[in-house]
């Protein structure tokens, strides 16, 4: 497993961040799944197909986060499978994995209907499908949602649903294949104003992503917006390993200021600029002594007034060049 799904996996992991992408994506920000009502599941989607006599090859895959919903809507109990697929690269098969997870899924729940049927011998006057199938006339199925959410401020242009995948133009034929379209979050598709629909440190880590490659819109939102924006280590974390920020964290922080720890950054990078400059400046004039005045190094150096706590430094410097 890699940094970056390390880091998005425990990050999406947290029920306040999970529940933030899903009402995001569902109810256009609005407060209607809570995290209170999440709980998280297995996410291995381990299944050997039903209606087999369980000598079939078993399916094993892996989700990156699985939570359970249960709510009350309308006065009555509500449940459903939400699951997030974290990507810091476009997956261009990204219909097909996702419909697997869900398929496999919803299997698991036919034979989990199967197995608890077997075990309460419920079958008298039951017809012979219901008995062979394992799944009952008013067996029903949970609702699965899968979300992808793209930790990159690169354009999603790989395919969004299974159609698009086929190259198949006769509508006969595509009529007759079920389609299956993709649930995406990607930053590059989200207008600036709806940013502000998110209600955790989630719609900042993707603002941050959608300005890391425009630095003009970058410092308009750390000077707008962004100003007084603060991440905690999980976060930071995402943004390092998904696109490179850099930001840093002293050993007791637990949080920072991104629009202060970027200024600091570029202070730093700046500092180091001049000191390049001004050393290769410097070497320069040490190389141009050497030659045309026969002095050695310590005099050359001497010479320029260079302090003699930099000489041994200068020195390696001008041993590395020859």
């Amino acid at each position: 497993m890699g940094k970056a799904d390390t880091a998005t996996k425990a990050y999406t992991r947290h029920n306040d961040i999970f529940a933030d992408a899903f009402n995001f994506y569902l109810y256009g920000g609005k407060q209607v799944i809570s995290s209170e009502h999440l709980h998280e599941l297995d996410t291995t989607e381990l299944s050997i197909p039903y209606g087999t006599d369980q000598t079939g090859k078993p399916v094993q895959k892996y989700r990156d986060v699985f939570k359970g919903l249960s709510a009350m809507e309308d006065g009555r109990a509500a449940y459903l499978l939400l699951g997030i697929e974290n990507q810091s690269t476009i997956h261009y098969a990204a219909p097909v994995k996702n419909l697997l997870y869900d398929v496999l899924q919803y299997v698991n729940q036919v034979e989990k209907a199967a197995r608890n049927h077997r075990k309460e011998k419920d079958y008298k006057g039951r017809k012979e499908g219901e008995f062979l199938s394992g799944f009952y006339k008013e067996d029903k199925l949970l609702p699965v949602i899968t979300l992808i959410i793209l930790f990159s401020p690169d354009q999603w242009d790989g395919p969004l649903s299974l159609h698009e995948m086929m190259d198949v133009d006769d509508p006969a034929i595509l009529g007759m294949v079920p389609d299956y379209r993709i649930h995406l979050v990607a930053p590059a598709d989200i207008p600036e104003q709806d940013f502000g629909k998110f209600h955790t440190s989630l719609g900042d880590v993707l603002t941050f992503i959608k300005y890391s490659k425009d630095k003009e819109k970058m410092a308009d939102w750390l000077d707008g917006s962004g100003a007084d924006v603060v991440l905690g280590r999980e976060e930071i974390e995402v943004l390092n390993t998904c696109v490179n920020a850099k930001l840093t964290m002293q050993g007791n922080e637990e949080a920072i200021n991104v629009c202060e720890a970027i200024r600091k950054m570029n202070e730093e990078a700046a500092e180091k600029a001049t000191a390049k400059a001004t050393e290769n400046a410097q070497l320069a004039g040490i190389k141009n002594l050497i030659k045309n005045l026969n002095l050695t190094a310590e005099q050359a150096m001497a010479a320029l007034g260079i302090p003699e706590n930099d000489w041994a430094r200068i020195a390696s410097r001008l041993q590395e060049a020859k």
